[in-house]
């Protein structure tokens, strides 16, 4: 089975991404390097947050259909803030 990737690149498909695919990518940029620099793995970040680490996975690949609530709950842990979120703009 060839990935949707992998066709892609073979057959030099360009596939522009979405305003909300954007946001969520930087969002996940964000999410990952404050959590790599207060030095937490993606399951220590998930109990503090009260999620799981697979919802932390999804957020650090860009998925976006993470709710708001549970983006809210891993903002505090890390404490990103209003201005770090501005930078999705």
């Amino acid at each position: 089975m060839v990935s949707v990737e992998l066709y892609e690149q073979e057959n030099n498909v360009v596939v522009e991404k979405t305003a909300l695919e954007k946001m969520a990518e930087k969002r996940s940029q964000i999410i990952f390097k404050k959590r790599m620099t207060v030095g937490l793995t993606q399951s220590q970040l998930a109990e503090r947050a009260n999620v799981t680490q697979k919802t932390v996975s999804r957020i650090e690949r860009g998925d976006t259909k993470v709710r708001e609530t549970t983006l809210q709950k891993v903002y505090t842990v890390l404490g990103i803030t209003a201005q770090h979120l501005e930078e999705l703009k």
